[in-house]
């Protein structure tokens, strides 16, 4: 093992009891237990060797910000080139006293985009979006960093991708109290924070895009959805539209009714409205054919959505063989989608995760003592299913911003760490992307270093050889689980294709890693 990896996880914190809060770097490959499983018989970082003796990976992350100051992420988060699109489209961050003009678009080239399927104004829109970004100066906020206290999600998923121990580069030097030698899937990366909010405007989620393209990531990561008013609706299924049509659910047919009209005559002052005017629509098309233009470039990790759908969230759902976009799913640890992740066409992969609890017509989900207890309520036609109670366990902002605002204790965490409030348990598709999106950043160093490539592949093929890479089992502490389909929405589901649930199967980090240096 690497030297400097194997003094960051010192023999007090490889006992399976402590370090099995990284269950989830075991079922990627990323790390391998040794045979008696009290330390680890090799990791991925081994083969790559540290940011010092390889080039890292620039990883973009495209969510609500992320705590610069977090001791397992201050020296991996990119703070001078990260910005916030929440309070200007043009970018702003917080004044060092030394900032210049904040030219946040210099040099913006956009002729290696092709934008398909566009209409012709839409065309002049973008380039004229495209000039008014190459012409803008960002801001610069004076005082406070507002994305520390709204960022718990952003930091979360900036911990499974490249959270790192606090001195990993001087391992003599003691962490600090309260932490623990946490390790992302590639602490030996960087990665890039832009920040975007909820509301229906397209020109923030163009700008970070554009922006995101002019750093030259090898990843670019969207944990979230967007509010596309109407790339975002999801549809019922056929079966759920019958059944409307009964006199039984007429009370239920009316009610959806009565909500769709509601929605279509929404007020325009109200942010949650459907964004219903022309030039709305047209730069929400060219949000669209943005994503799908940049990511065959460069590949874009979205997160498949957490609404236990058998239909993926935008942008997610515009994954298809022709671009690099790669939409992801979550799988549980008893090797089942998780039980809120989303499902269907479209969906590349799986990535570890945790698992929600689910009672409906077709699938009864929960642990085995309370299913024993609760089995007479079963319906008939609801197949039992097993519920895990593992979580990822990521970094969060201590206090009362967090997640677990001041006190983690509930955890299985060593020492002070528990009360810290720097952890927190994490999950949903989006702690799965985060996953994969670290996955992606190990192949990108792993091509560096390979001798017989001469460049990068694109985005297309980095996805590609994920999916050729792909397993069909999940490795766990001592056993390797098949993944298991289920029914969610419908009866029988369980007996669709394998690919409905999982995609091309668990994402193998070694495997792809290995793929990539041969």
């Amino acid at each position: 093992m690497n030297k400097t990896v194997s003094k960051c996880i010192e023999a007090e914190h490889v006992e399976e009891n402590n370090y099995y809060y990284l269950w989830h770097l075991v079922s990627l490959g990323v790390i391998t237990p040794d045979a008696a499983r009290t330390g680890f018989a090799d990791t991925l970082w081994d083969m790559l060797g540290t940011k010092a003796e390889a080039d890292p990976s620039t990883v973009v992350l495209i969510d609500v910000g992320c705590s610069f100051s977090h001791p397992n992420l201050k020296d991996r988060v990119d703070r001078a080139r990260s910005l916030d699109f929440t309070c200007s489209p043009y970018g702003s961050r917080l004044a060092t006293g030394t900032d210049g003009d904040q030219k946040n678009f210099a040099g913006l080239n956009v002729d290696d985009l092709h934008l398909d399927g566009l209409l012709a104004d839409e065309v002049v829109i973008f380039d004229e979006v495209v000039q008014h970004l190459a012409d803008s100066t960002g801001e610069l906020r004076p005082h406070g960093d507002s994305e520390a206290k709204f960022a718990s999600h952003g930091t979360a998923v900036s911990g499974l991708i490249v959270g790192g121990p606090e001195h990993c580069c001087d391992p003599d030097d003691k962490p600090s109290t309260g932490v623990i030698p946490y390790f992302g899937v590639d602490p030996f990366s960087n990665l890039i924070s832009l920040r975007t909010g909820f509301d229906n405007d397209p020109l923030q989620f163009i700008a970070a895009l554009l922006y995101a393209w002019t750093q030259k990531p090898d990843v670019i990561v969207m944990p979230r959805g967007l509010p596309d008013p109407e790339a975002s609706v999801i549809s019922p299924k056929d079966d759920f539209k019958a059944e409307l049509q009964s006199w039984a659910n007429h009370e239920a047919a009316d009610l959806l009714h009565r909500i769709a009209v509601l929605q279509a005559n929404a007020s325009p002052h109200d942010p949650t409205a459907p964004q219903l005017s022309q030039t709305g629509r047209h730069l929400w098309r060219v949000v669209r054919a943005l994503f799908i233009a940049i990511s065959k470039h460069v590949p874009i990790v979205c997160a498949s959505g957490n609404e236990g759908e058998s239909q993926l969230l935008f942008p997610a759902s515009l994954a298809n063989r022709e671009n690099g976009i790669i939409a992801v799913g979550a799988v549980s640890g008893q090797g089942y989608r998780s039980g809120y992740a989303n499902y269907g066409d479209g969906l590349t992969l799986v990535a570890p995760s945790d698992d929600m609890e689910v009672f409906n017509r077709h699938q009864l989900r929960e642990t085995p003592k309370r299913l024993d207890k609760i089995n007479y309520l079963k319906p008939e036609t609801a197949m039992a299913v097993p519920h895990s109670k593992k979580a990822l366990l990521s970094t969060d902002i201590a206090g009362s911003y967090g997640y677990d605002g001041a006190d983690a204790g509930d955890m299985d965490l060593p020492g002070e760490a528990a009360k810290s409030g720097f952890y927190t348990q994490f999950g949903g598709t989006s702690g799965a992307s985060a996953l994969v999106g670290g996955v992606v950043a190990l192949v990108r160093r792993a091509e560096r270093l390979s001798k017989s490539r001469t460049g990068l592949r694109d985005g297309c093929d980095v996805k590609a050889l994920l999916i050729e890479t792909a397993r069909r089992d999940m490795p766990m502490m001592g056993a390797v689980l098949p993944l298991k389909s289920d029914s969610m929405n419908a009866s029988n589901e369980d007996a669709d294709a394998f690919g409905t649930f999982f995609g091309a199967g668990l994402i193998d980090a070694k495997a792809a890693v290995t793929a990539a240096l041969s």
